[in-house]
């Protein structure tokens, strides 16, 4: 095993999956996120001396929603801004600290809330009721309660004397003073979404999923302007300070703008928009939409925007700061986006800038907490009195044990330092004792190393000596060998005169026998300049014949290239035709590929209904799975709050016995400890029995998990099977790509893939009008294209047509130039047999004998001539035949009449 479990930390009041670890470079910190939203972190520094009790996760920076967040709003005179959740959770956040303010879980989920422009009053519409609360230090007290259920939208006036709530369809208001019901506005047959109070609370905007836009009169009550257009579900209302326009989104996926309650001007968004702002300002306008993403458009509205992206759901509320300088956004994601607004032009900034108002600083604090603080901090001041003497005393008590340890210490280190002064004085006595020693070696090997210097340079001199006198008897016998090279020099030089006199002799004999041989040879070379004369003209002569006959032979060579130039016309046709069809087919494979496309979308289809089905059941799993973590977080929080008692005990025992040292008697204090040590041990007896059937509880729990398990195995046993179909699938797949070339084996394999795979009827899906449309409009293109080819067709047809009466004409005149051939070529035979009865003449004799350059008779070479044209009017016959067979034509090709009978064969050349 490479791991070993070792420890397990649990985080307490927090029992859901971990979704993510990340530890620190210096290994020293871990952080986990939960799926409620939440950042723990824990020092990993001395986790390997603490206990697994001891060892606690701590929120890295404050707590989050859990849930998707219901409500926002913002405050004027507090860098506040109040949000509430769906998790049963009302937050107030500090913006300019980027801190969690005040946090409270109700009983009851909350869907809105409103700030009053103070900031010590907040407005929370729950499931049961709407309630007004105060906001104090450390805590939201409700001090009043209405009978709203599920208040959806509710908002306080510009001057905070009033504030509206939507009920069902109807909005009512309420002073923020009295809580008296003042009127109430009627007139929406659908539930309102939005409300929108006028810069001077005369005057209130609201929009409904009826379709309606009203604008109400507060005086009187009475609804003073209307738009209503049915289907249209609105979802926020914003008007313009001077009350002139005003702005609504709904779920028409449109931006509207009305004037005097009539749209005048209407942008299509694209995506459904859930809320807008419209900053005091008046040169931008701010809109959410249900893809999580915030835009900003231009203003007075032309259509242009920018457009951030920042939830991961769609967005629920927005606001805008009182200066305009933040916006805020919340979301199903449970997030709280903050936005700095700032204009690209850089104006109006230093202007908000000098006329900001410093942000209030009071808070709201209860006669009653007060008192508690005021009576908490007289006791804390006592027990530190109390804990200041104690401390006193105990330091005295230190100070003494300390300078005694200390005297003990000194001497101590005394004793030590003679000791190593006498160990000192030691070791220098032997280190100058052994530099005397080390002295008297160094000036003994001095003395022998003269010595053997001396006994050296003796030897060597004497060897100096022996070389010099060997020396000289190598340069006697140098001198001797000289002499001797100089007497066998001379007799060499002598030697070699002789031979040289006796080879000048032999030469000059040899070249009076070769003056006679040259005259020979140019007797010889007069006769053969002779001979070669009458060579050259008997050569000349069989050239100029050679010359008649090759020009005879290119020019039918050239008449051979033109009949080859006309083939290779015809060829081409051909080839043309041949594309024609090869571009058909690839036409019918694209058609094919497109079905094979469309099976494959199918099948991915029946892969993503399996998915979800997997999903579903994992689901399941996670949900049993959560309620078994509750249950076991309630039994370790009671587990917990055992030890706890028993540590308050041990710490009540330890007090008790410090108190009976104490010389002034404490007898009633320590009684009231044995009372309320009496009361604990009752509690731990009562928390064993909780134990107990805590016990019985987790052993059902147990068999439940295990029925889970089972349930559990056989899911996943089912979904390896799914997995194994799948990929058995993809395996037929591959295997039938692999026949793309070939469409009778696609087809087959195809056919195959779909018996093997499709074993119950399948329901065909209904095609889109989309897709129908795009059908019908490649249809109509395609037929268009067969339309154009078969013009293109007949074109071909005739100009084929034309070609081949163009290749008829151009037979008949080869035929012709045939016959002509035909009537020369027997009057050469003529000559040739006249030629062989008077005998052959004796140029022609001569010309063989001495190696002419034609190498076969006129007669051969005159029947291959012929031969070779019949097989290239063969070929060509051949080739115009299935030229009239590919374009259709033979028909009429064999109707036609011979333009004249069938040559003769030759005489003399059948059996050539």
């Amino acid at each position: 095993e490479y791991y070993k479990k070792s420890k397990t930390f649990t985080i307490e009041n927090n029992n859901v999956r971990i979704r993510n670890l990340a530890i620190s470079p210096s290994e020293e910190t871990l952080i986990c996120t939960l799926e409620n939203n939440q950042m723990f972190v824990l020092g990993l520094s001395n986790s390997d001396i603490l206990k697994a009790e001891e060892m606690n996760f701590e929120l890295l920076s404050q707590s989050f929603h859990s849930q998707g967040i219901t409500g926002l709003d913002c405050c004027i005179r507090k860098p506040l801004v109040g949000t509430c959740s769906t998790d049963k959770s009302v937050r107030v956040w500090n913006f300019v600290e980027k801190t969690t303010e005040l946090v409270k879980y109700f009983p009851e989920e909350a869907y809105s809330i409103a700030f009053h422009p103070s900031g010590v009053h907040i407005l929370v519409g729950f499931a049961d009721k709407l309630r007004l609360m105060n906001l104090l230090m450390d805590d939201i007290r409700a001090y009043k309660e209405f009978g709203i259920k599920a208040c959806r939208e509710c908002c306080f006036s510009h001057g905070g004397q009033y504030f509206a709530a939507v009920n069902g369809n109807t909005i009512q208001i309420y002073n923020s003073y009295t809580c008296e019901n003042i009127g109430n506005l009627r007139g929406h047959n659908g539930k309102v979404r939005s409300i929108y109070w006028s810069p001077d609370d005369t005057k209130l905007v609201s929009a409904g999923m009826d379709g309606a836009v009203y604008e109400w009169k507060l005086k009187e009550f009475k609804r003073e302007k209307e738009n209503v257009l049915k289907g249209c579900n609105y979802t926020c209302v914003v008007s313009t300070p001077d009350d002139r326009t005003i702005f609504a989104v709904g779920s028409d996926k449109k931006l509207k703008e009305f004037d005097d309650a009539q749209v005048s001007k209407e942008f299509d968004t694209g995506i459904v928009l859930t809320q807008i702002c419209l900053p005091l300002s008046g040169r931008t306008l701010f809109a959410a939409s249900e893809a999580g993403t915030v835009r900003s458009y231009k203003f007075p509205l032309t259509g242009e925007f920018q457009e951030y992206q920042c939830h991961a759901g769609p967005i629920t509320c927005m606001r805008i700061s009182f200066d305009d300088s933040m916006l805020f956004c919340v979301s199903d994601d449970g997030c709280l986006f903050v936005f700095d607004i700032r204009d690209k032009e850089g104006r109006g900034a230093s202007k908000r800038e000098k006329e900001a108002l410093v942000y209030a600083e009071e808070v709201l604090v209860t006669k009653s907490d007060l008192e508690e603080k005021k009576a908490r901090m007289v006791e804390l001041e006592t027990q530190v009195n109390e804990l200041t003497m104690q401390n006193e005393y105990q330091l005295r008590l230190k100070d003494l044990n300390l300078n005694e340890r200390i005297k003990d210490i000194t001497e101590k280190f005394t004793h030590e330092l003679e000791g190593d002064k006498a160990k000192f004085e030691l070791l220098l006595q032997e280190k100058n004792e052994q530099e005397m020693e080390y002295e008297e070696k160094l000036k003994q090997a001095e003395e022998r190393h003269q010595q053997q210097m001396q006994a050296l340079e003796a030897q060597y001199q004497q060897k100096i000596m022996t070389e010099v006198e060997r020396y000289q008897q190598l340069l006697q016998e140098k001198e001797m060998l000289n002499e001797r090279w100089d007497e066998q020099n001379s007799l060499l030089v002598e030697s070699h005169e002789r031979v040289i006199q006796e080879l000048t002799e032999e030469y000059e004999g040899k070249l009076q026998e070769e003056q006679m041989n040259l005259e020979r040879v140019q007797q010889e070379k007069e006769e053969q300049s002779r001979e070669f004369e009458e060579t050259k003209r008997q050569l000349e002569e069989d050239a100029d014949r050679e010359i008649e006959e090759l020009k005879e032979r290119y020019e039918a060579k050239l008449a051979q290239e033109r009949e080859i130039g006309l083939r290779l016309k015809g060829e081409n046709g051909i080839m043309k035709k041949k594309f024609n069809a090869l571009q058909k087919d690839i036409d019918d494979q694209k058609e094919e590929i497109k079905q094979l496309f469309e099976q494959k979308k199918e099948l991915y289809q029946t892969i993503s209904s399996l998915e979800k089905d997997i999903s579903g059941l994992k689901k399941e799993i996670k949900e049993r799975d959560e309620t078994i973590g509750d249950k076991e977080k309630r039994i370790y929080d009671l587990k917990k709050k055992n030890q706890e008692l028993e540590k308050f005990k041990f710490v009540l025992d330890y007090k008790i016995k410090e108190l009976k040292k104490q010389i002034e008697p404490r007898e009633l204090e320590i009684a009231d400890m044995k009372e309320q040590i009496k009361e604990m041990d009752h509690e731990l007896e009562r928390y064993h029995k909780n134990n107990a059937n805590l016990d019985l509880t987790i052993s059902d729990l147990k068999l439940k998990l295990d029925g889970i398990q089972k349930e559990a195995l056989v899911q996943r046993k089912r979904n390896a099977d799914l997995e194994a179909a799948i990929q058995r699938f993809h395996h037929g797949l591959h295997e039938t790509t692999q026949h793309i070339q070939d469409p009778k084996a696609l087809k087959e394999s195809v056919k195959r893939l779909y018996q093997k795979h499709v074993t119950e009827h399948i329901k065909p899906a209904e095609l889109d009008e989309d897709i129908q449309r795009e059908y019908n409009r490649q249809r109509e293109y395609l037929e268009k294209s067969v339309e154009s080819l078969k013009r293109k067709l007949h074109k071909d047809m005739e100009m084929h047509r034309a070609d081949n009466m163009r290749i008829m004409q151009e037979n008949v005149s080869l035929i012709k130039e045939i016959n002509e051939l035909r009537r020369e070529i027997k009057t050469l035979k003529q000559n040739q047999r006249a030629k062989e009865l008077d005998g052959a003449s004796p140029r022609w004799k001569q010309g063989k004998g001495s190696g002419s350059l034609k190498g076969l008779p006129p007669e051969g070479e005159a029947g291959r001539e012929i031969e070779i044209q019949r097989n290239e009017i063969q070929k060509l016959q051949n080739r115009i035949a299935e030229l009239e067979g590919q374009l259709g034509l033979e028909h009429t090709v064999n109707q036609r009449p011979l333009s004249r009978e069938r040559l003769p064969p030759m005489e003399g050349f059948a059996d050539s």
